[in-house]
């Protein structure tokens, strides 16, 4: 009997072996996301990838880092075991030996005996003579082709990748920046504006699955940070323009895409997930703050509309009572102890990539009638014009209060500073002031893809009279671009920073040449000319 009962149990553990096997054999497995790598220290590094089955079970997958591409000797490797509660996805934090720290080093990921491509990243140097950065915002996917993405993967002398922000768009097709996406065979995918976990689940993963996005992240280290776009539109601390009462809870909205946004990009997840800010420090050449203004501390944006009557009439000082509040917040009060405990000395260049325009900007006199062939919802412009308004209150503009505060902060030690924005979908290089003192400067990516300013206005004023404008109006704006697609680099040495503004030609085809818009040589306490 007991012969009996162990020769079917032996049957019984074979068939399951065979059946294992089988299932084994017959399951797909793909890295059809690519690959990447972010958050950057001295001596490690975030890997990320994404593993595509055929069926929802478990899959176990290995990481390897090589010194060499062939990857003939392995420095480091490990194993990670992932499922459908993260959406298959794969982040690992890998502790880079001392040999090969600030040294390029290649990785890869296997599963079920399929092998990824193979990635190129690094830790941050210590002692280095210098560290270029490439700067990405507002990238749409149905609103063109990711060029500057490809272009940017293509340079070897980048080190660094920082995204500020809108690295991907809530809206269905038909809304925002869609009007090219069917040609271009870019529809958002799911067609619908996403508001569940699965929709943004579904969303990253369109994203990730564009060649020219999973060229840059397999070629350099990425630092990214969220805008309003990865939730929706304008987001604030507790609501956002674009979340009705009819979409439920924006709480459970905004949990559900920063549940998506750590388990598809690669960085690493803070103990409270708003609390998104960070330190990058190059040694003694560069010290990177890579700050968070949406989720954690912003106060609702003042609508500017609330301020005009059913008459027109524009109720100013309401306005200015509720502008100047100091109990408005962009930062908040535990980011700004944050910047305060890490503001360097000068012997460091003091970087600030954050996401919104710190520079006041207001607008130039534009025709009545031009304003009035535009949307409904920038009608607004005629009472900026009128009262002479800053424009975008969205931006710190709409926090001048707490602009102060930041300010103080980062010019009470450091005179080697510099502060890095996205959003605005343009070119900008400001001198930021206070007090009619000098701070440091501000550069502004363009867009990946989203339109500019000059395409709002549909050829009513061409991008050349509308940049010459806004550079009358606004002294301390020295430079601006309205018209072009692209990123920004700046390589950082002792004493200057060279900045190159670069523009891909066409976002409607992947055929596409690049130019430099626009050279900047910056130098420490030196304004901007």
């Amino acid at each position: 009997m007991e012969r009996r009962n162990f020769l079917k149990l032996i049957s019984l553990s074979i068939l399951f072996v065979g059946l294992n096997l089988f299932s084994s054999v017959k399951r797909s497995v793909k890295f059809k996301h690519g690959i990447a790598s972010g958050d950057p220290t001295d001596s490690s590094i975030i890997l990320w990838t994404r593993v595509t089955a055929d069926n929802n079970k478990k899959i176990l997958a290995t990481y390897e880092v090589s010194d060499t591409k062939d990857f003939k000797d392995i420095i480091a490797s490990g194993q990670y075991q992932t499922d459908k509660n993260k959406d298959f996805t794969v982040k690992v934090d890998v502790l880079i030996p001392k040999n090969f720290r600030g040294k390029q080093i290649f990785y890869r990921f296997k599963a079920e005996g399929v092998t990824s491509k193979i990635g190129a990243t690094t830790t941050l140097p210590q002692s280095p003579s210098n560290f270029k950065i490439a700067i990405f915002s507002c990238s749409n996917y149905p609103a063109g082709y990711f060029n500057a993405y490809n272009a940017a993967s293509k340079d070897n002398s980048i080190n660094m990748g920082i995204h500020v922000g809108d690295y991907l768009y809530e809206y269905k097709q038909g809304e925002y920046a869609t009007e090219n996406a069917v040609q271009l065979n870019r529809q958002p995918i799911p067609n619908k504006e996403i508001t569940t976990l699965n929709d943004y689940r579904l969303r990253h993963a369109q994203y990730k699955t564009d060649v020219d996005l999973q060229a840059l992240h397999s070629s350099i280290p990425m630092a990214c940070a969220w805008d309003d776009h990865e939730i929706t539109n304008d987001a604030w601390k507790d609501g956002a323009e674009n979340h009705q009462a009819n979409e439920g809870s924006f709480n459970i909205r905004k949990r559900n895409a920063l549940k998506a946004y750590f388990e598809w990009m690669p960085v690493r997840e803070p103990k409270n997930q708003f609390k998104n800010w960070k330190r990058y420090k190059v040694g003694n050449l560069v010290d990177i703050k890579l700050l968070e203004t949406r989720l954690s501390s912003r106060s609702e944006q003042i609508k500017l509309t609330k301020y005009i009557t059913k008459e027109g009439i524009f109720l100013k000082e309401g306005f200015y009572k509720t502008l100047n509040n100091k109990k408005r917040n962009l930062l908040g009060k535990e980011q700004l102890n944050f910047v305060k405990e890490n503001v360097g000395s000068n012997q460091a260049w003091n970087v600030y990539a954050q996401q919104v325009l710190l520079a006041s900007l207001k607008l130039p006199s534009i025709p009545s009638d031009i304003i009035d062939m535009l949307p409904d919802y920038q009608q607004y412009y005629k009472t900026v014009i009128k009262e002479d308004l800053p424009y975008n209150l969205d931006a710190w503009d709409g926090y001048p209060s707490e602009r102060e505060k930041f300010l103080k902060i980062v010019g009470s030690t450091s005179k080697k500073n510099l502060f890095i924005a996205g959003d605005t979908h343009n070119c900008w290089a400001n001198n930021i002031m206070l007090d009619d003192k000098f701070v440091g400067a501000e550069l502004a990516t363009p867009s990946v893809t989203s339109p500019g300013a000059s395409e709002n206005f549909n050829g009513m004023i061409s991008s050349k009279q509308l940049e010459n404008a806004m550079m009358l109006k606004n002294k301390n704006l020295k430079w601006t671009n309205l018209a072009d697609r692209g990123y920004l680099t700046i390589n950082f040495k002792p004493e200057i920073a060279t900045t190159e503004f670069i523009a891909v030609d066409t976002i409607s085809s992947r055929n596409y040449k690049t130019k430099i818009l626009k050279r900047v040589e910056i130098t420490p306490e030196q304004e901007l000319t």
